[in-house]
């Protein structure tokens, strides 16, 4: 199918355009003649950007389908302009199987809302030492993860490295000392995250750090990626608007806003690659009980927007680049340009737009979020993937 995109402000991360954008069978093509079955959508003057890629989402599912699943955060990361996600492996059972990995694949594929990328554990079930799992791993994996504790075994994380890196997998970690974690957050996760950069520039072993939200971590990072180590790394929208909160629990927490300024800091010396959502749906029941985490994927351009573009932080071209282009390639999917050989996943903005987030609106089964009844600014109108319609505001 020919589709013709027009009518619009074109944002990715180098360029801004007013052309017109070709896309034939969900493909970025170059301008064609069009014919009597040419779709031509007019996008009204809004800014047409890359879909979103989310490396970092909780869907609950399967194990915990209360609170998410598989449908219904898909919709939640599509009213949020997210065509692609990927899944942490804490589900129940964990995710160290062919079984549940390619079950969970296969009803994804079926829904064909977004799409779905699934991480496989670090160690077999969550126990921390055993790596035999690996050595048959699933067709599809690029990343492996125990998101919800770091690996705290040296040696455990030595091999697991050695065998990722001849696997040909990323590794997106969670960084915590879990013995120090009652004494000194901030300390569990920077100790942690100073091995595995070591770890990272010694074995020449590609990883990515989840939910950076220290100064000394991102610190870390930095002096290590100059140093010539195969790192990535992605920050969250609440750790980069929000300082000093006791109140609110998520892990890792809101830190101080000396943590918050060198993450905004490392955004801006282009440290960090990504912003992830971390997307942690719980009942409200849970959330009173103290389980950490929070709805993300439906406010996290809105959040990110206001944080570092209106403030005037950073360019819209360089937000698209850490909410699109950079995700994207860490992932290994042909998205987040605004070019020819490119999927035809967009989403269309409305900046000028502010909207109240309430209750009764959240897409997510959950509605654990820290932005209901709050005002933002960035309204997602319409997400594409693969040049069809899959979202439509209101």
């Amino acid at each position: 199918m020919k589709k013709i995109f027009t009518n619009f402000i074109g944002i990715d991360d180098t360029t801004i355009t007013k052309n017109n954008i070709y896309t034939e069978d969900g493909v970025i093509v170059g301008a064609y003649k069009e014919d009597e079955d040419t779709e031509i959508i007019d996008c009204q003057g809004l800014f047409l950007m890359p879909a979103f890629t989310d490396l970092h989402t909780h869907f609950r599912d399967p194990g915990f389908t209360y609170k998410e699943d598989l449908e219904t955060g898909s919709y939640a990361a599509l009213k949020g302009g997210y065509t692609a996600v990927n899944l942490m492996a804490n589900t129940d059972p964990v995710v160290s199987s062919k079984e549940v990995y390619e079950d969970i694949m296969a009803r994804g594929r079926d829904l064909d809302l977004i799409d779905i990328h699934q991480v496989y554990a670090i160690t077999k079930d969550f126990d921390g030492k055993s790596l035999e799992h690996l050595d048959d791993l699933p067709q599809g994996v690029n990343f492996i993860s125990d998101d919800g504790h770091g690996v705290d075994d040296d040696t455990t994380m030595y091999e697991a490295m050695v065998k990722a890196k001849d696997l040909g997998v990323n590794m997106t970690l969670h960084e915590e000392v879990r013995g120090l974690s009652a004494i000194n957050y901030e300390l569990a996760e920077d100790l942690m995250t100073i091995r595995d950069c070591y770890l990272s520039y010694k074995l020449a072993c590609p990883i990515h750090f989840s939910h950076v939200s220290t100064k000394g971590s991102i610190g870390a990072i930095s002096y290590f990626k100059d140093l010539g180590a195969p790192i990535t790394c992605e920050v969250t929208p609440h750790h980069i608007s929000l300082s000093e909160r006791d109140d609110l629990r998520v892990n890792p927490p809101i830190r101080e806003n000396k943590d918050k300024y060198a993450l905004i800091g490392a955004i801006k010396n282009g440290y960090v690659d990504a912003i992830a959502t971390d997307h942690a749906p719980h009942t409200d029941e849970e959330k009173v009980q103290g389980k950490p985490g929070f709805l993300g994927l439906e406010t996290a351009f809105s959040t990110s927007y206001m944080t570092l573009v209106q403030s005037g932080e950073i360019s819209l071209n360089k937000l698209v680049a850490l909410m699109s282009t950079n995700p994207s390639g860490i992932l290994g999917i042909k998205k987040g340009k605004l070019e020819e050989g490119y999927l035809a996943d967009f989403v269309l903005v409305d900046l000028d737009r502010e909207y109240t987030y309430t209750r009764d609106e959240i897409r997510s089964k959950s509605k654990n979020s820290l932005l209901i009844d709050k005002t933002l600014k960035g309204s997602i109108e319409k997400v594409y993937r693969r040049g069809e319609l899959k979202y439509e505001n209101n």
